[in-house]
């Protein structure tokens, strides 16, 4: 995917042109040859120009997806931060167990990080649509690179309504401090239906594949799949099982036979998957680093190779580790022990590819959407509706086949709630460790009981000895209704206070 180089070139462009509120695939899509300083005068004019443009916006997904896991996996029980972390050996780290416990507050670094990520991402989209209707350019193509950019657009709207609830809904380019300082929250309805609009024009243009240097974009199934996952968070199951039924009619996709090629980066962009963020290992400055940033404190030399240690910033809990039945072929190719002293713990080991002894950086992609995923989304989305002892039961026992698990019976799971726990279960184990489950949690109305039951179980028998820096607190692990959001940036609240009220409990 031509996705790579020229990035730092279009984010300086972008940078001098537009003010706003906030300050792989074929690796020959991924490189687009250097050119010439432009500016907004004699740029967005080509083809070339959309080209890159539209590749900055594939840039801003690689930045959300390389942080995304600390409010999506960190906030649920899958993950914890390395207990080992201070902020002599890594800043940050009493952020992450705030985020954690539930004793964060609206100055939360990490969600600061993700507004900026999320809307300089948007503001991006925006201001080259802006250009892009009047550009003397092959109207295929522009139609295409529209689609692309209204998908992307949806995408990051729906991180953020999930994340904030009511927030702003932007979709014009902001050219002046006045209108930055003007920009209001949007009730989150209102934002679900611009998400839904962006989403089906997207789905009506984009192709069902790529060839050649270009695969690895946006397709037709990742527009279906975004939208299956909208109308899923709104409990709208009937939509939601229409789309679906586009991704598992269309033959297009199927379940790889071994989970772990699923992760493997010699195997990317294969049958089971629909969408992923692209890397590619190399001194580009394109290469993922999930394994460094995940794997535990001190384990260079066992679990990375390079020249760091782990940063440990996603351990997993004992809970997921808990959650594996035996004999799952997940279990190993997803988790691994680290025997250290002190404090031994579990690391994710899906993304566990580096080969370099002399930098961190890897090849591996990062999936966003998958055929598994699909399966068991349309697996809820039935059940939803009323107890089925047919479909449901087809689709779920293809996941759990594929893992060496027995098929389960109308017999163990006798009715809907039944169903409904075990395609809870499935997803948590499928998807670990993939940015799914806190929203899971959330959409399903179990994140204060799952999280609850989580908290008892970590003061009872911790995954790790706490930090020496931050001490469990009395109101560690006591969350409320009001924490199913997060709090909207304190800095973002200074700078523009048209985005008052602050969400409640913060």
């Amino acid at each position: 995917m031509k996705i790579y180089n020229s990035i730092s070139k279009l984010r300086s462009l972008l940078f001098l042109t537009v003010v706003f509120l906030i300050t792989g695939c074929d690796e020959e899509f991924l490189n687009i040859p250097p050119e010439t300083f432009q500016t907004n005068g004699n740029f967005y004019k080509t083809e070339a120009d959309f080209e890159q443009a539209t590749t900055a916006v594939y840039s801003a997904l690689q930045k959300y997806v390389a942080s995304a896991y600390i409010l999506e996996e960190t906030r649920s029980d899958n993950t914890m931060p390395d207990q080992l972390l201070d902020g002599g050996q890594l800043a940050g780290g009493p952020q992450l167990n705030f985020i954690d416990r539930f004793t964060m507050d609206s100055g939360a670094s990490p969600v600061n990080n993700a507004w900026v990520i999320i809307y300089d991402a948007i503001k991006d989209i925006n201001f080259t649509l802006s250009f892009l209707g009047n550009a003397d350019i092959d109207e295929d193509f522009a139609r295409r690179t529209e689609a692309e950019l209204k998908f992307f657009r949806a995408y990051f709207h729906f991180v953020a309504v999930r994340y904030w609830g009511d927030t702003p809904l932007v979709l014009e380019p902001i050219t002046s401090p006045e209108q930055a300082f003007a920009i209001t929250r949007t009730p989150a309805n209102t934002v679900y239906e611009s998400i839904i609009s962006d989403t089906n024009f997207a789905l009506s243009v984009l192709p069902t594949s790529y060839t050649g240097s270009d695969i690895g974009r946006v397709t037709q199934g990742a527009a279906i799949m975004l939208l299956a996952k909208v109308y899923l968070t709104r409990q709208d199951y009937p939509k939601a099982q229409i789309e679906l039924n586009k991704i598992i009619g269309s033959n297009q996709y199927s379940l790889l036979n071994d989970y772990a090629a699923v992760f493997n980066p010699a195997n990317k962009n294969h049958a089971e998957s629909i969408f992923e963020a692209q890397f590619k290992e190399g001194p580009e400055g394109e290469a993922s680093r999930f394994v460094y940033t995940f794997a535990p404190l001190n384990s260079r030399g066992v679990v990375v190779l390079g020249p760091e240690s782990g940063g440990g910033r996603n351990i997993p809990t004992n809970s997921i580790v808990d959650a594996y039945e035996p004999n799952d072929l997940r279990k190993d190719i997803s988790i691994a022990f680290f025997d250290r002293n002190p404090s031994p713990v579990w690391y994710i080991k899906k993304y566990d590819n580096d080969t370099d002894p002399e930098f961190a950086r890897t090849p591996d992609n990062w999936p966003i959407y998958r055929y598994a995923d699909a399966l068991l989304m349309q697996a809820e989305a039935i059940n939803e509706q009323g107890y089925q002892t047919g479909t449901p039961f087809s689709l779920l026992n293809m996941v759990r086949t594929r893992a060496g698990l027995p098929a389960l019976t109308p017999t163990d799971l006798p009715d809907q709630a039944a169903f409904r726990d075990a395609i809870a279960q499935e997803r948590r184990v499928e998807l670990a460790f993939e940015n799914h489950r806190w929203f899971d949690l959330v959409r399903t109305g179990k994140a204060i009981e799952v999280m609850t039951a989580h908290g008892i179980e970590e003061l009872a028998n911790p995954t790790m000895p706490s930090s020496d820096i931050v001490d469990i607190e009395p109101e560690s692990y006591i969350i409320t209704i009001e924490e199913l959001l997060y709090p909207i940036p304190i800095r973002e609240l200074e700078v523009s206070p048209n985005l008052q009220p602050q969400n409640p409990g913060y």
